[in-house]
């Protein structure tokens, strides 16, 4: 691996590749300094891609281009595509190389002893508090419900097993709602609050007949 490690001279030639083919005009291309800052970039985000592996995937990548698709050089995710699974049509290092590669593409054991330990997805998750739940491979259930009293992990989930876990589920939301409302007592005891209401609306509404201070009853005389 060591003597095909990627060189500063093969990342420059397969940027000018890559220029050429999106035909960049030549005062945007990189000077010799900024490419030398590329390719640092590049080797700190894929530090275990050789030189064959490098051209192999940029050439890929131009390969795959169709007119107009592209006007910039592509990023490091976009670039290493052909070469690692892809997560949205972008390199996830954490989730290895492919396994259709080409035999002279192939990762060495050394290569992959430098992969990441632990697979991460490239997209933040849509719920921080339950993040865990939402990372490839290695959710654990932790932050999910948990199952209903009975039921094994490893029970296959069919249409109606999912129907009832939801009904369990709303009961307990349901139960513990009313408990933290003190309803939990016989409903039977103490005064229904409808009846005092009722009371209060009733001991406010005048009675018919009834002479109110300082209005008329329409009575000569009085």
């Amino acid at each position: 691996m060591a003597r095909n490690r990627l060189t500063p001279e093969t990342f420059l030639a397969a940027a000018e590749m890559i220029a050429a083919q999106l035909r960049i005009k030549e005062a945007d291309r990189w000077s010799p300094h900024i490419c030398r800052l590329k390719f640092h970039s590049f080797t700190s985000e894929f530090p275990e891609v050789n030189e064959t592996q490098f051209l192999w995937a940029a050439e890929q990548w131009i390969q795959g281009l169709t007119t107009g698709q592209f006007t910039r050089y592509p990023t490091w995710k976009e670039l290493m595509a052909p070469l690692y699974r892809t997560e949205n049509g972008l390199a996830n290092r954490s989730w290895g190389f492919k396994a259709e590669l080409p035999p002279f593409v192939l990762p060495t054991a050394m290569q992959l002893a430098a992969l990441p330990t632990s697979r991460r997805s490239l997209a933040a998750a849509p719920d921080p508090v339950n993040a865990a739940a939402y990372v490839p491979f290695e959710a654990d259930g932790r932050a999910l419900p948990p199952l209903p009293p009975g039921v094994a992990t490893d029970t296959p989930l069919t249409p109606e097993r999912w129907a009832d876990y939801l009904r369990w589920i709303h009961k307990e939301e349901t139960d513990a709602a009313d408990e933290s409302r003190g309803t939990a007592a016989d409903p039977g005891t103490g005064t229904d609050h409808r009846e005092v209401v009722s009371s209060a609306v009733q001991q406010d509404r005048p009675r018919r007949g009834a002479t109110q201070p300082g209005v008329s009853t329409g009575t000569p005389g009085v």
